[in-house]
């Protein structure tokens, strides 16, 4: 998109006042009018750009994202193992959640059409990060060779499992919940490759 100084102002302007009021109050409760209001343009300039409220969130939605994955792939550079890299992107995501009131999420969730478009852009650019991860993983025999494409849209979507938990509204429980899912990860669920034996040789006297 060509745009000169002042175009781009207005329009850095209407996205940086967007997501701080969807984010902060949600998609229902924010009208067009106050959005241009608040950015100091007309609200003609936004519908320019823009069809729809609808448009705007999950543009803003998916810049956000976008910015966050980058900010992932840096990090994950730093780290050393796949499970540091996989513990990283939990965390992260956590991290990025509690940006988002619990009033945009429901807002979000209660309309398909938003939920569907937020679901496919977050996918797009999350996804290649969890195939680089176990890619890489495999290649290094960390990581068992499982289906590369099962696997990632696995560990992506567990999360998904557990949305409509009650205990995910409460931080500590959230972060309990997935410092647990990562030691499971870690460890496994017999403790380890001598876990794993005691378990075949119960298995076999039996």
């Amino acid at each position: 998109m060509n745009m000169n100084r002042q175009t781009e102002r207005k329009l850095n302007s209407l996205f940086k006042k967007s997501e701080e009021l969807f984010l902060k109050f949600g998609y229902n409760a924010v009208t067009v009018d106050r959005i241009a209001d608040e950015a100091g343009i007309s609200k003609m300039t936004i519908y320019k750009y823009f069809n729809s409220k609808e448009d705007l969130l999950i543009e803003v939605i998916r810049k956000d994202i976008e910015h966050h994955a980058d900010e992932i792939m840096r990090l994950i550079g730093e780290s050393s193992s796949s499970i540091e890299r996989i513990e990283l992107l939990y965390n992260y995501s956590i991290k990025m959640a509690k940006n988002y009131s619990l009033t945009l999420i429901k807002d979000i969730v209660e309309k398909k059409s938003i939920l569907d478009k937020v679901t496919e852009a977050k996918k797009n650019l999350i996804l290649p990060i969890w195939q680089h991860i176990i890619k890489e993983g495999i290649e290094n025999k960390e990581i068992r060779a499982l289906d590369l494409e099962f696997i990632t849209e696995l560990l992506m979507n567990l999360p998904k499992v557990f949305a409509n938990f009650e205990f995910l509204s409460d931080e500590s429980e959230m972060v309990k919940f997935y410092g647990n899912f990562i030691d499971f990860l870690k460890y496994g669920l017999f403790g380890g490759k001598e876990g794993v034996k005691d378990a075949e040789k119960g298995i076999d006297e039996g």
